[in-house]
């Protein structure tokens, strides 16, 4: 039992000198800067803290009296720390703003700091008179909470958007014209209301913007005035205008064998980047152009155009697409006008020369017998048509023809040409051929390969002369 004594002795010491260890970690004081204000005025304090320990410490100073006080520093911190060195101290300026008072008095906070590595927490009191220097109403200090929203958060400038503000009258007043101001950097505006003694009302306005309006965050500042008199401090509500595209497809533009298709994109942000992307044939691609040029992209064995949207200073680019077809129909027609032209001008009599029973002698050629044939392929009768041929001068004609075959009209000796055959026909039917021929045999045997020349229809069609003429042919070789 006298074990058990001192032993809860024992840890009752040990917690003692705990706190006391703790306690004298760190140190707080708090010096008033300016402690008595009016309601529209924030009062400031020095919070100095010492750091007993042999290394840094970082320090959380609590907020306290939430929602009718708030504590802040300059610039903006949340949570509030405050570093402190090793055997040091460091200060702070600590801002209390009075935020739904209803009376004159003196207030007291109980502010919490604690240390970042043990959790240990001290509270320091300040103490805050509050004097008015306005005239009270009713006997009261106007005491109106307010709470303002955006609905939606995120605004499309293409739609009305919703803006509210709640007021509710915490005294018995009976506020007959309150003014409500909202303002921001894309709009303003300005409500008056009645607010009956502890009366909520809720006030909706709706807006709408500019559909051109860029993408932003702006804030939205709310306050209440009774006459002059501001009785709600500033309320400050953020909210985003969000980027929107639209892509529209315009009206086909029709004309002969052309398509004409465009696509419209459009943005509140000038800085917008996108893509359009068009799937295509590749045979439909032969025949299409683009506006701007389009980049053509593959994609598992599909073909697009596409292009990297860049926004003119209207926010707006047009990319189009021609389909024109119209060179098919001008080269097919040039065809058909050429195979026209052809049957029209083409000449009505085919010769063509060919060569029979070559005869060979002491390894050369020595005699053969010469083929032209002569055809009327058009639809009419020909009549009186010379049919040329020669022969070189290395070999003479036999003037003895076979039987059946049609004698030359005349056979001249021409100094340069050698042998001139001329034959004459009375009448050719359409689609009727007639055979000439001829032997030939030269002087001496011809060793290798030699030409003859071609021979020569003559007619007269109309008020025309048309001249065909044969093929060459080749002997020996």
């Amino acid at each position: 039992m006298i074990r058990i004594c001192k032993f809860f002795v024992f840890m009752a010491l040990l917690l003692v000198l705990l706190n006391v260890a703790h306690a004298a970690s760190f140190e707080v004081k708090v010096a008033p800067v300016k402690d008595r204000i009016v309601v529209d005025e924030v009062a400031e304090f020095e919070i100095t803290i010492t750091n007993n320990l042999d290394r840094g410490e970082e320090f959380t100073i609590k907020k306290a009296g939430y929602p009718f006080w708030d504590v802040y520093t300059k610039p903006l911190q949340n949570p509030i720390t405050l570093e402190v060195p090793a055997q040091s101290n460091s200060s702070m300026r600590l801002f209390v703003d009075p935020l739904y008072i209803t009376s004159v008095d003196t207030y007291t906070l109980d502010i919490g700091i604690v240390q970042g590595t043990t959790g240990q927490e001290q509270k320091v009191p300040v103490t805050i008179g509050i004097m008015s220097t306005e005239p009270l109403i009713g006997g009261y200090i106007p005491t109106v909470l307010a709470t303002t929203g955006i609905s939606p958060e995120k605004i499309d400038p293409r739609e009305q958007f919703t803006i509210k503000a709640v007021l509710n009258n915490q005294n018995p007043i009976d506020y007959s014209n309150l003014t409500i101001k909202f303002d921001s950097s894309l709009f303003k505006e300005e409500v008056n209301t009645a607010l009956g003694p502890r009366e909520d009302k809720t006030i909706e306005i709706s807006k709408k913007l500019d559909d051109a309006t860029p993408p932003q965050k702006d804030r939205l500042v709310v306050a209440v005035f009774k006459d002059e008199r501001m009785i709600v401090s500033p309320i400050i509500h953020e909210f985003e205008i969000k980027e929107y595209e639209i892509r529209e497809t315009l009206p086909k533009e029709h004309s002969f064998l052309k398509i004409r298709r465009g696509i419209r994109v459009m943005s509140n942000n000038p800085d917008y980047h996108g893509k359009i992307k068009i799937e295509v044939k590749p045979i439909r691609n032969l025949f299409l152009t683009t506006h701007p040029r389009a980049v053509i992209e593959r994609d598992e064995n599909k073909q697009y155009l596409t292009w990297d949207v860049r926004l003119d200073k209207d926010k707006v680019m047009v990319v189009y697409t021609t389909e024109n077809y119209r060179l098919i129909v001008i080269i097919f027609s040039a065809m058909v006008a050429a195979v026209g032209l052809y049957f029209i001008f083409r000449s009505p009599i085919v010769v063509k020369k060919g060569i029979a029973n070559v005869g060979m002698h002491e390894g050369g050629i020595s005699e053969a017998k010469v083929v032209v044939r002569v055809k009327n392929r058009s639809a009419k009768q020909l009549t009186d048509i010379e049919v040329m041929d020669n022969v070189p001068h290395i070999a003479h004609v036999e003037k003895e023809f076979s039987i059946g075959s049609m004698q030359p009209h005349a056979i001249l000796q021409h100094p340069k040409r050698g042998i001139a055959i001329k034959w004459v026909l009375e009448t050719l039917e359409p689609g009727d051929e007639r055979v000439l021929s001829y032997k030939m045999r030269s002087r001496l045997p011809v060793l290798g390969e030699f030409s003859l020349p071609t021979a020569t229809a003559r007619a007269k069609v109309g008020n025309r002369i048309v001249i065909s003429n044969s093929n060459r042919i080749s002997i020996g070789g």
